[in-house]
């Protein structure tokens, strides 16, 4: 015979209301999507007033001051993060954002001494100075003029430019392309011996320094937080002035207080309402960029004032800062532009992780990244490091608790070949 019971049980659950799920969606908006929504609201709703601060008819001349530039000018940033302004004179710092403006999407100089001269006078040795400060930058062979300069900067890099791949490179590289090998030795007058490792050599350079860094498709970037630099220290501006041309409406306000009807009633409250809370969320989302921002700020003043590199930080650290929620903390910053007074950077990759150190503190990614790259420069190219080489050396210098396997990973992200493909005979 079957028992048959019923048993109660209770059971908490929480249930997100219209307005809770429309302020977190408002949070997520990065400043575009929400000037959008704004814009179809005030369409829609008659309580929803839109009326233009700016001398703009519609705003959008105001709304595009603070487009940043297009993505091709990641080249300019590529190469400037790489220096530190601090130690260079205003002048030099000068020189050197206008050069690295000047490099194409190959990764080349397009501009001669010669041809700035003409146009600027500048001090003696101070192009050639700061050529040589951006030739020494990452990867080899950015900033170079032509092919053959590029290739001997390579090879000057790795400490193999030899009298002969200069002869090779200045007088032979399009016959390098397309004749033979025993023609080739004819033509330089080496023996086959001496000319197939240095052949071989050419052949393992890039003929583009960035290849492959930037894409064609030119695209913008809408900075939904700026900060600028002011002779009191900074502010925080966020890039929603136009938010101030809508708000609601008097008159129908007036209507609302004054309708007998109770149909009419019930539609202005409504439409009220929904504009009401509309602005009130939008309010929420500013307060919470600008307390966000100002932690941030405060977290990594060195790399935005300094160009130091980034402090380990965590979404847990601006959370404990702010007193603001993982979660809102994770919202506000979902793919959304910060712009700094010399770049715009994401939001999202201002967070790194730290590894652990023996000392119970931590190092951001950033930090080992460099220290790996240095390492890889300057190892000898016939006995390269071995990943367990690697990580005793930064074990050495950050006192790190990590696996091989992550040094591994750090080399893979950086496009760094195993020992044994580095190896150079």
């Amino acid at each position: 015979m079957m028992n048959m019971s019923t048993t109660i049980t209770q059971k908490q659950q929480q249930q997100l209301s219209a307005t809770q799920i429309q302020s977190l969606n408002i949070l997520a908006m990065p400043a575009e999507a929400l000037r959008d929504v704004l814009q179809k609201e005030s369409e829609e709703n008659p309580f929803m007033e839109y009326q233009p601060v700016s001398s703009s008819h519609d705003g959008t001349a105001e709304f595009l001051n603070f487009i940043a530039a297009p993505e091709k000018d990641t080249v300019k940033n590529f190469i400037l993060e790489q220096l530190n302004p601090q130690r260079y004179s205003h002048l030099q710092w000068a020189l050197l954002s206008y050069l690295a403006d000047c490099v194409d999407d190959k990764g080349f100089l397009t501009v001669t001494e010669t041809e700035l001269t003409s146009k600027f006078p500048l001090p003696a040795g101070l192009f050639t100075g700061c050529l040589k400060i951006l030739q020494q930058l990452e990867p080899a062979g950015i900033c170079a003029f032509d092919l053959e300069d590029c290739l001997k900067l390579q090879l000057q890099r790795k400490g193999k430019l030899t009298p002969l791949l200069i002869h090779l490179i200045e007088h032979h590289l399009k016959d390098i392309a397309v004749n033979t090998t025993s023609s080739l030795c004819r033509l330089s007058g080496v023996s086959k011996k001496e000319l197939l490792p240095a052949l071989q050599l050419i052949k393992s350079l890039t003929a583009s320094p960035l290849k492959g860094f930037c894409n064609n498709t030119a695209s913008y970037i809408v900075p939904d937080v700026i900060i600028r630099k002011t002779p009191e220290g900074h502010e925080v501006v966020l890039n929603d002035s136009w938010i101030a041309s809508y708000s609601i409406s008097d008159y129908y306000v007036h209507m609302m207080h004054n309708t007998s009807d109770p149909t009419m009633k019930d539609y202005f409250q409504n439409k009220y309402t929904r504009s009401y809370l509309l602005l009130h969320n939008v309010e929420r989302r500013r307060q919470t960029l600008l307390a966000l921002t100002n932690a941030i700020w405060d977290w990594q003043y060195d790399y935005i004032q300094k160009h130091h590199t980034l402090r380990p930080m965590t979404l847990k650290n601006i959370a404990e800062t702010t007193g603001l929620h993982i979660s809102t903390i994770s919202r506000s910053t979902k793919d959304k532009y910060l712009q700094l007074p010399w770049r715009t950077v994401s939001f999202k990759s201002l967070f790194q992780r730290s590894l652990p150190q023996k000392d119970g503190t931590g190092i951001s990614h950033l930090t080992i990244n460099k220290a790996l790259l240095t390492l890889i420069h300057e190892e000898i190219p016939s006995n390269p490091y071995s990943d367990s080489q690697l990580l005793q050396l930064l074990k050495n210098r950050f006192r790190l608790t990590v696996s091989r396997r992550v040094i591994q990973k750090y080399r893979n992200s950086l496009g760094i070949l195993n020992s044994y493909e580095r190896r150079q005979t």
